[in-house]
């Protein structure tokens, strides 16, 4: 009984942050200043958050340790998909490229980012290394590593990418999605996370409840990345656990994904 609570808390903070996410990347058509300022004071106070949710071992405290990581994340995302933090170009890959050319081409267009990303990462790490709650470093860790290896996969191959919630301004992302039957690394990063997820799991089986939180939160935060994964491998629709919600008008968004693409076009 004792999982079931921060099972229920870590589901819902990651369907309402995807949807969040995903809305806010649609009304948001042209980045400007009040965004950066918005986001970064955001990310700051989810850091701090997550500082001083580090502090106890208390179950509540794993719990605002969780929702910062997730509000974090969550900022670090929006500054890719809004256009604030992409790379060096927006240009689609050529035809007939190779792989390592087609790698370098697609880190490049989100090379600023991933820089971004690795610097947020590593002051994570410095401030809750060793902390008595690191229930936050642990959720931020895997919304971390998993998402670069759903990025992997998508360069690699996989059979189904649903694209209907990405953003006109990065419709040149598509092009070095690799639409083909799941590879190798598909599987072990698959395997690798569900024995880590078993791990954070069953050990959380045998603490008291109060350190148990600790590890159940990024444990079934890790399980709802494989089930992503998986989505990925299995023809569902996947953007239907959002569209009743955070769906906008499908007018306005033709109408602003249409001016959005051409601006994009006219540039150089």
């Amino acid at each position: 009984m004792s999982l079931i609570v921060p099972t229920l808390i870590v589901i819902a903070g990651w369907w309402i942050g995807t949807g969040a996410v995903l809305y806010l990347q649609q009304q948001i058509v042209k980045p400007h200043h009040g965004l950066k300022v918005v986001l970064a004071l955001l990310a700051i106070v989810a850091l701090l958050t997550l500082l001083l949710a580090s502090k106890s071992s208390s179950p509540m405290q794993s719990y605002v340790g969780f929702v910062a990581a997730v509000v974090l994340w969550g900022c670090i995302e929006l500054s890719y998909y809004t256009g604030l933090i992409t790379g060096i170009h927006k240009r689609p890959c050529p035809e007939n490229c190779s792989t390592g050319r087609r790698f370098l081409l697609a880190l490049g267009t989100s090379i600023w980012h991933e820089v971004s990303v690795l610097l947020v990462g590593g002051i994570v790490v410095a401030l809750l290394l060793g902390a008595d709650n690191p229930a936050g470093l642990y959720s931020f860790l895997v919304l971390w590593l998993m998402r670069w290896s759903a990025k992997l996969n998508l360069f690699f191959g996989v059979p189904y990418f649903n694209t209907d919630w990405f953003p006109a301004r990065l419709a040149y992302v598509h092009s070095y999605i690799r639409h083909a039957s799941i590879t190798p690394f598909f599987f072990v990063s698959v395997l690798l996370a569900s024995f880590v997820a078993y791990q954070l799991l069953n050990n959380a089986l045998s603490l008291n409840n109060d350190l148990s939180v600790i590890l159940v939160l990024p444990g079934v935060l890790l399980l709802l990345a494989i089930l992503e994964h998986l989505f990925m491998a299995l023809p569902f629709a996947d953007t239907e656990l959002w569209n009743r919600i955070f769906a906008r008008d499908e007018s306005d968004t033709l109408a602003i994904d249409a001016d959005t693409a051409a601006q994009s076009i006219s540039k150089p």
